[in-house]
């Protein structure tokens, strides 16, 4: 098999913190050339400078700042991934927001369920649509939307999250079914409960041990386990995967 993704030029927004932070550190160790997305230009140089301290011998990160949800700064953040290396391979779509102890529905207002909206959905829009024809230009490439356990069954506060996760499971099926003649491979990758740090805000102590219960070796999912899965997606190896919905999370019935 073909897990080989070295000098890949591989794009991860929301890449300052969490998992999209791991998710950077983890495929520059692999050997990818890492385009690391941040709204804020300070976060995004220090993950790049992780990067550097930490792999010495992969390829120099490119920190750039966009906030996904503005579609001029997505477009330019693809002109200057372009620029810097001629290519892009790989989109991995991290960015997002989950609102600090849920939301339930009648205490949602529109502001809020926007913010969710704008951060987890139509990011997913805009980047697909400045990122994939620059990769259609290459012969093809990897899209993986990251979703959630959430977005195929959700609970109390959980419906504005779900709801857009759900969306993102959706669009990558149907990204899949417009562009995979032109070399575009996608999947939507649902984890369950992680322990970052946007999870650590929205989630109760309580609830964390719950779910960890259940959980093989009775721990939440960390960001690393989720990087083994997007290297093998990133690599030519999945080549025949494409449009599905993959979990990462235990089936507990």
């Amino acid at each position: 098999m073909h897990l080989d993704i070295r000098d890949k030029v591989i794009a991860i927004t929301g890449a300052a913190r969490g998992l999209g932070r791991t998710l950077a550190l983890g495929l520059a160790a692999e050997g990818a050339r890492v385009a690391v997305l941040a709204r804020d230009e300070a976060k995004a140089a220090g993950t790049a400078e992780e990067i550097t301290a930490q792999h010495p011998h992969a390829p120099a990160p490119l920190p750039v700042v966009a906030d996904v949800s503005d579609e001029e700064q997505v477009r330019a953040a693809a002109a200057a991934i372009d620029a810097h290396w001629g290519r892009i391979d790989a989109l991995i779509n991290n960015a997002g927001w989950m609102p600090p102890g849920g939301l339930r529905v009648l205490d949602a207002d529109a502001a809020a369920l926007r913010r969710i909206v704008d951060s987890n959905l139509i990011s997913c829009f805009l980047t697909t649509r400045h990122f994939a024809p620059i990769m259609i230009r290459g012969g093809g490439g990897r899209i993986i939307y990251l979703g959630s356990m959430i977005g195929t069954q959700s609970a109390p506060g959980g419906g504005p999250y779900g709801a857009t996760k759900a969306g993102v499971h959706l669009m990558s099926n149907v990204v899949h079914q417009e562009l995979a003649d032109d070399g575009i491979r996608t999947a939507a990758v649902a984890p369950g409960l992680t322990d970052t740090p946007g999870m650590r805000e929205a989630a109760d102590p309580e609830h964390i041990a719950r779910v960890s219960a259940k959980y093989p070796g009775g721990r939440v999912g960390q960001p690393s386990d989720v990087v083994p899965l997007a290297a093998f997606l990133c690599s030519s190896a999945a080549e025949h995967i494409s449009g599905t919905l993959l979990p990462v999370r235990p089936i507990t019935g």
